[in-house]
């Protein structure tokens, strides 16, 4: 989700306001936070331990903020390893998720991490959570998660001496990656959905949103053309309700169109949620939030992490060095189906979609690269005139046609 940066009369970023903005932010959110009862909590639940709460710094990289989410720090005195207190951003001047929405999230991420803790895959442990929608706050007075600290820092791309890792050390990072793979690929789930908790079990249920947009939970799924589909009628019924693409309507419907008709994975899957130690191993994945079981197709294909962004935002369409390295690796670590020929852009292309570029400019490229991975090769004027012929009995599309002012 992209949050905007305050301008000054100039266009100029300013970094004061910014800042200030995000400051007052937290304030607000932590006033909501109770820290006695928080600390009664993760004590109990760690043998009795004695329990304080550290609120990170507001601002900058020793934040413990992502996006989407405040974290505190659980300190203990009996030495064991620290916990974090994790708190969806309801707050937020210009990220602000909706409630239910964030209370929707937790009460997916908790069953995503007890989850994983039937797995080899080295995320965090769950050990509470909280949503004072249904009455299981505990007292806390925001909705929340209670988890383990993992080590590590944050992967950003960079290699041992700090600048751009070379492809030897990015080969650390993909060897990795792959064996968390087919360690997932052995856990597999009947539908597609996010996990929830149903009695003392774990479920598959609605998915819960997107990167992007916040859509209405849908699913769960039974097989991927299902999964694909919905996602793709979300997205028309928001540009139709004139809530998206708002500059170019009828293009964006057109390109969610057909990409409906011919079309556990980390949805936010970009680098930054791999943590490394000082070799380039992986030590943890951090940031379940938007977890799901997915088709294998979006689970193993090319994702965000592996990804030439400069690349993506273009109408070039390719896999990235990057990409065919990681595929590599997972040959390697016995997912032999993961041949050149299932691993294509199609499943990143759908979900990247438009990237709600505000300006058709900026859209166009994408548009033509989400044609041309579907195997359509056609000038976009051409390609849109034949579109509308072969869509005019779409009443959506007609009013958007109707309603569009050249």
């Amino acid at each position: 989700m992209r949050s905007h940066h305050p301008k000054t009369a100039n266009g100029a970023l300013d970094d004061a306001i910014y800042e200030s903005q995000i400051a007052a932010e937290i304030d607000r959110l932590r006033s909501h936070i109770n820290d006695a009862v928080v600390c009664q909590l993760a004590s109990r639940l760690n043998g009795g331990q004695s329990c304080t709460i550290e609120h990170s710094s507001k601002v900058g990289l020793s934040a413990l903020m992502g996006s989407g989410n405040y974290h505190a720090r659980m300190c203990f005195q009996g030495g064991s390893r620290s916990w974090l207190l994790r708190v969806p951003r309801v707050t937020g001047f210009a990220v602000g998720l909706p409630i239910p929405l964030a209370d929707y999230l937790i009460a997916s991420e908790y069953p995503s991490l007890k989850f994983l803790e039937t797995t080899a895959v080295p995320a965090p442990r769950a050990f509470s959570y909280g949503v004072c929608s249904n009455g299981t706050g505990h007292g806390v007075g925001v909705a929340f998660i209670l988890m383990g600290e993992l080590p590590g820092r944050p992967w950003t791309g960079e290699g041992l001496s700090g600048t751009t890792a070379t492809n030897e050390e990015k080969a650390r990072i993909w060897s990795d990656v792959s064996e968390i793979l087919a360690e997932l690929e052995r856990h597999p789930f009947p539908k597609a959905g996010s996990l929830c908790l149903q009695s003392s079990n774990i479920g598959v249920s609605a998915v819960a949103s997107d990167r992007f947009v916040v859509l209405t939970p849908d699913g769960p799924f039974h097989n991927s053309t299902a999964y694909y589909t919905a996602f793709a009628e979300q997205y028309l019924a928001l540009i139709a309700d004139g809530q998206l693409y708002t500059e170019f309507p009828v293009d964006a419907y057109l390109v969610n169109e057909v990409s409906r008709e011919i079309f556990s994975k980390h949805v936010d899957s970009k680098g930054d949620h791999l943590l490394v130690d000082d070799d380039l191993h992986i030590t943890g994945i951090i940031d379940w939030q938007m977890a799901r079981a997915v088709p294998r197709s979006k689970a193993f294909g090319p994702s965000l992490v592996t990804a030439e962004m400069d690349t993506l935002c273009t109408r070039q369409v390719s896999l990235s060095s990057d990409d065919v390295a990681l595929t590599d690796a997972l040959r390697q670590t016995g997912l032999s189906w993961m041949t050149s020929s299932v691993v294509d852009e199609k499943a990143r292309r759908f979900f990247w979609g438009l990237a709600l570029e505000p300006e058709w400019s900026n859209a166009l490229p994408l548009a033509v690269a989400i044609l041309e991975v579907f195997g359509i090769q056609q000038d976009w004027v051409e390609w849109r005139e034949r579109a509308l012929t072969e869509y005019d009995t779409d009443e959506r599309l007609k009013s958007l046609v109707e309603n569009c002012h050249p």
